[in-house]
C-alpha cells in the first residue's frame, strides 16, 4: 500500500469483526475502488464491519463501488461518522445498517456537480445527466429519512450541513455518540468545492491550518484500534482548536510549518492524480508534463487537455464528464433499472421504484455499464463505447438488450390476432423423430362384468397416424448505429414483428390442413365420404348447418354412436357475416319464402371462427371441442409454445444478431371431429 491512502481495512484479532476507515478524499494516491475491493475480500468471512468515516467526498465511481461493495456484503455494516461525512462520503455512510455520528461531527448533502467539455449539446446532455443523478440521490436520502422528494431537493439545493444531533433528527443517522478529539483531513482545496461550510471550519482553514480539530477531548465509545490512531492526515496529540482560539507567534510558526508541509503533500497529490489521468496514454507525455509544470492545473483540467489531444487525432470529438456525487447501484440493480428504463420508453411500462436511469438513451446506458465495471472510456468515440459495452466479459449490456428484444417478441406473439388456438389442441413432442400416436379407442361403452368375473383390459393399438416437428426461424440484426441513434424501433418493432411471424407460421400450418385436405394413414383424404365427414355442397344456412351437425353426431366407433357435438363453425372471413346470421337468428335462415316464423333449429350451437386464409376456398367446417375429441393438434418441442430468441455479437453486421426459432408441427389425428361442407 502507498505511504498515503484514503482508506484502511483491518481485521480485529481473534474476532469475526473488521474495521474500515475512510479518512480522506476518495480516489487519490493511486488507490482505487479495485484496491478497496481486493482488501475487503481479503478479510474473509467476517460477520460485522465497523465503517469509520471522516470523509469530505471524492471520486464518484470509486465511491459508487464502495457503496455497492458494502451494501451487498453479507456482514452487518455499522457506520461511525467520526468527523465529516460530506458529499460522496454522505452516500457511503448510508451503506451501514445503523449509522452513528459523533456529537461534534458533521453530515453534509448537496447537489451533484460536473465538469464537461464540448458544444451546447454536450452541455445539455450533462445537464440532463445531473438531473438524473439528483433524482437518484433524492431517492436514497428519502428512503433513509422519510423526507419527501421536495424536502430533500431543497436541502440539497441549499448545501445543508448537519451537526450530529441534527443528522439524527433529520433521519440520516441512527443516534449520536460522544464527541471525539481528532483532526480531519480537510484542506482549502476541499473547502473550495462547498459554499456553506460551517464558520468554525472556515475560520480554521482561513487562518492557514490545513487541518482542523473538533472541539472536545471526550473519547468515542465506538470500537478503536491502534491503526485508527495512526491514520494518515490525522493526529491525536495536538491541542484542540476552535475558531475563537488566539493565535500566538509560536502557533503561527507551527501553522506556517504545517502549511508548507501540507503544500508539498498537496502538490505531490496533484501530480500523482495528473499522472493517473494519463495512465495508458503515454503517447501524450508532452501534454502530461505541461500539466505537471502548471501548478494551477488540476486533474480535471488535465483530463480536458488530454481529451483535446485525443480529439485532434480522432474523427469524432470525445465528450467527457466527471460527476462529483452520485449514488452507487449494484450491477444487478443497474441491469434491472436499465431494462425498466428502455421498457418504459418502448412499451409504456410503469417506472420501477427508485429507478435512477429513467429516460436514459441506450448509449448512456452503455456508458453506465462500463463505468460500473470500472472501465476507462477516455479516447473512445460513440461507436467505441458501444463496442466496449458489447464485448465486455460480463455481457451485461447485451443481456439487457436481449431481454428487451425478447419481451418485444413475446408481446407480438401474445397479441397476434390468430384464431387457430380456439379449435385446436396443444400437444408435446420431446424430439424431432417421427412420432406415432397410441390409439386407446373411443371407449364406446363399458363391458358388463358378471359377478365374480374378471375385468378385461381395453384393447390398445396404434392409429398409424404420425407427425414430426420442424424448425422455423429467421435472423435479424441491430447495428451499433441504431443504438447510437437511440432507435428503439430496432429493439421493439423488429422483434415484435418476428413474434407475430412466429405465431402466424403456426397458424399457416393449421390452416394448410384445411386447405390441402391431406391423406390420413388409411390413404384417404381427411375429409372424405368414407370418413363420413364430407357433407353435400351448400351455402351457410340453417339447413346445411343442421345436416353437417347430424353427420358429425352420427360418427361411430365400431357399432357405437359417438354423438359428437359441434362447437365451432370455421369459415372464410367473407362468410363470417352469413355464418353469424345463420347461427344467431331467431328464425330459420335460407328456407323457402314465408318460413320466417319457423324457429332456427341450429341457433347458437356453435361459435363462428373466421380467417382470411380460407379466402376463395371452396368450403366451410364444423369442428368439435378439441379438448373432448381428437381433431387438429398443434405440437411443440417440450411444450415450448412461444418462440425462442437467441443472440450473439454481430459477425455479419457491426452490432448484435438475433435468431428467432420455433419448433412446431400441426397434425389431424382423427377425421371424426370435423365435418366439411363444400360451397355450391
Amino acid at each position: 500500500m502507498p505511504k498515503k491512502s484514503w482508506y484502511s481495512i483491518t481485521a480485529a484479532a481473534n474476532t469475526s469483526e473488521a474495521d474500515i476507515y475512510l479518512y480522506d478524499y476518495i480516489g487519490y494516491w493511486d488507490m482505487t475502488a479495485k484496491d478497496f475491493a481486493r482488501d475487503l475480500k481479503a478479510l474473509g468471512d467476517v460477520s460485522k464491519i465497523n465503517l469509520h468515516i471522516n470523509c469530505p467526498g471524492g471520486d464518484v465511481f470509486d465511491g459508487t463501488a464502495i457503496y455497492n461493495l458494502l451494501k451487498d456484503h453479507k456482514a452487518e455494516v455499522e457506520t461511525w461518522i467520526e468527523g465529516i461525512a460530506a458529499s460522496m462520503g454522505s452516500v457511503i455512510a448510508l451503506a451501514g445498517d445503523t449509522v452513528h455520528i459523533a456529537e461534534n461531527a458533521y453530515y453534509m448533502v448537496h447537489n451533484p456537480s460536473a465538469g464537461v467539455r464540448g458544444d451546447e449539446r454536450a452541455l445539455e446532455k450533462t445537464k440532463s445527466l445531473l438531473a438524473k443523478v439528483k433524482t437518484t440521490m433524492k431517492s436514497l436520502y428519502s428512503s433513509r429519512t422519510g423526507m419527501t422528494d421536495e424536502e430533500i431537493s431543497q436541502v440539497m439545493d441549499d448545501e445543508t450541513w448537519y451537526t450530529g444531533a441534527e443528522a439524527v433528527e433529520a433521519g440520516f443517522a441512527t443516534d449520536t455518540t460522544a464527541a471525539m478529539e481528532m483532526a480531519a483531513s480537510f484542506s482549502a482545496d476541499h473547502l473550495n468545492q462547498f459554499k456553506n461550510t460551517p464558520q468554525a471550519i472556515n475560520a480554521l482553514v482561513m487562518q492557514g491550518s490545513t487541518e482542523f480539530r473538533f472541539p472536545s477531548a471526550v473519547a468515542d465509545n465506538s470500537p478503536q484500534t491502534e491503526e485508527a490512531q495512526a491514520m494518515p492526515n490525522t493526529t491525536s496529540t495536538t491541542p484542540a482548536a476552535t475558531a475563537a482560539t488566539e493565535v500566538t507567534p509560536e502557533m503561527k510558526a507551527q501553522i506556517e510549518a504545517s502549511a508548507r508541509a501540507q503544500f508539498a503533500a498537496d502538490e505531490k497529490k496533484r501530480k500523482d492524480t495528473i499522472k493517473a489521468v494519463f495512465k495508458g496514454f503515454e503517447a501524450h507525455s508532452t501534454v502530461m508534463q505541461s500539466c505537471l509544470d502548471d501548478m494551477d492545473c488540476t486533474a480535471e483540467k488535465a483530463k480536458d487537455q488530454l481529451l483535446t489531444a485525443l480529439g485532434n487525432q480522432t474523427p469524432t470529438p470525445v465528450q467527457s464528464y466527471s460527476v462529483v456525487v452520485q449514488e452507487g447501484e449494484g450491477i444487478k440493480r443497474i441491469k434491472a433499472d436499465a431494462e425498466n428504463a428502455i421498457a418504459m420508453r418502448a412499451f409504456g411500462e410503469k417506472r420501477a421504484e427508485g429507478n435512477s436511469m429513467a429516460g436514459y438513451t441506450m448509449l448512456e446506458i452503455a456508458r453506465m455499464f462500463m463505468h460500473a465495471h470500472g472501465q476507462n472510456l477516455a479516447g473512445l468515440d460513440k461507436m467505441g463505447v458501444v463496442a466496449a459495452a458489447f464485448t465486455h466479459s460480463s455481457g451485461d449490456f447485451g443481456t439487457v438488450l436481449g431481454n428487451i428484444a425478447n419481451k418485444a417478441m413475446l408481446k407480438g406473439y401474445e397479441e397476434a390476432q390468430e384464431v387457430f388456438q380456439k379449435f385446436t389442441s396443444v400437444g408435446n413432442l420431446s424430439d424431432f423423430k417421427l412420432a406415432t400416436r397410441t390409439d386407446l379407442g373411443s371407449f364406446p361403452s363399458l363391458r358388463q362384468v358378471a359377478p365374480g368375473a374378471e375385468f378385461k383390459y381395453v384393447t390398445m393399438g396404434e392409429r398409424g397416424e404420425t407427425a414430426a416437428l420442424a424448425t422455423y426461424g429467421e435472423l435479424f440484426g441491430i447495428t451499433r448505429q441504431a443504438m447510437i441513434n437511440d432507435d428503439l424501433g430496432a429493439f421493439t418493432r423488429i422483434p415484435q414483428k418476428m413474434g407475430l411471424a412466429a405465431v402466424r407460421t403456426v397458424g399457416d400450418l393449421v390452416f394448410s390442413i384445411l386447405l390441402n385436405n391431406p391423406k390420413m394413414a388409411d390413404g384417404k383424404a381427411l375429409f372424405h365420404a368414407d370418413h363420413k365427414n364430407l357433407a353435400a355442397a351448400a351455402g351457410i344456412n340453417t339447413s346445411s348447418i343442421d345436416k353437417a351437425r347430424v353427420l358429425m353426431g352420427k360418427q361411430q366407433d365400431g357399432d357405437a354412436y359417438l354423438n359428437i357435438r359441434p362447437k365451432f363453425l370455421i369459415c372464410d372471413l367473407a362468410d363470417e357475416g352469413a355464418a353469424k346470421v345463420a347461427l344467431e337468428s331467431e328464425f330459420e335462415v335460407g328456407a323457402a319464402e314465408k318460413s320466417n316464423t319457423v324457429p332456427n333449429s341450429v341457433r347458437n350451437i356453435a361459435e363462428v371462427v373466421s380467417d382470411a386464409r380460407l379466402s376463395g376456398h371452396n368450403g366451410w367446417y364444423l369442428g368439435a371441442d378439441p379438448n373432448m375429441h381428437d381433431t387438429i393438434e398443434v405440437l411443440y418441442l417440450d411444450g415450448q409454445q412461444a418462440p425462442v430468441l437467441e443472440q450473439q455479437n454481430g459477425w455479419n453486421i457491426d452490432g448484435v444478431e438475433f435468431k428467432v426459432r420455433l419448433d412446431a408441427a400441426a397434425k389431424a389425428w382423427d377425421a371424426k371431429g370435423m365435418v366439411k361442407t363444400p360451397k355450391t
